[in-house]
């Protein structure tokens, strides 16, 4: 005799654990101006998400274990950490860094869900920042400015080189 249940695969029909991305935050305008590595490392970062009243506020996740992870350049990884931040989808719960005893990762807050490591009514609602971000109000931020940007603060230019770049003209070699 066959069971009940034979065509289903554990309760809603999935079989194990998933990632969900809801509709309404993949319309934002915030999720819209993400490039690919910043929306894979959400999704990697939201992997470790085990569900309400659980872990959210301490999901630790390294800017190594996400390059490693997304198979890009250490830089690339901080830059999408950075992008989901500004932008709201993430925030940090717990900083850590190489100076801190025992070389944990930063522990990581997805937005979209209530944070886990608070009590009280007022954290219970998910603050879904990202609902929030523009990216007409991005273009005038704070975040914007050199100071903290990945570029150096007393110039424009990635190069140690304080002299201005000479014009080139055709015809002219420099």
């Amino acid at each position: 005799m066959a069971a009940r249940n034979s065509g289903k695969r554990g309760r809603g029909g999935f079989d194990g654990r998933y990632v969900r991305l809801m509709e309404y935050m993949l319309a934002s305008e915030a999720w819209q101006s993400l490039d690919p590595v910043a929306r894979a490392l959400y999704i990697e970062i939201a992997r470790r998400y085990r569900g309400p009243n659980s872990n959210n506020g301490k999901l630790p996740y390294s800017v190594r274990e996400a390059a490693a992870a997304l198979n890009v350049g250490r830089s690339t990884a901080n830059r999408a950490f950075h992008h989901l931040m500004e932008r709201g989808f993430i925030a940090v719960g717990k900083r850590s860094g190489f100076s801190m005893k025992g070389r944990v990762s930063t522990e990581w807050l997805l937005t979209e869900f209530p944070d886990d490591t608070q009590t009280g009514i007022n954290f219970q609602i998910p603050s879904k920042d990202f609902m929030r971000w523009s990216a007409k109000q991005a273009v005038h931020s704070p975040a914007s400015t050199p100071l903290n940007s990945f570029h150096s603060p007393t110039s424009d230019s990635h190069s140690p080189v304080s002299e201005p770049r000479l014009a080139l003209r055709r015809g002219r070699v420099a």
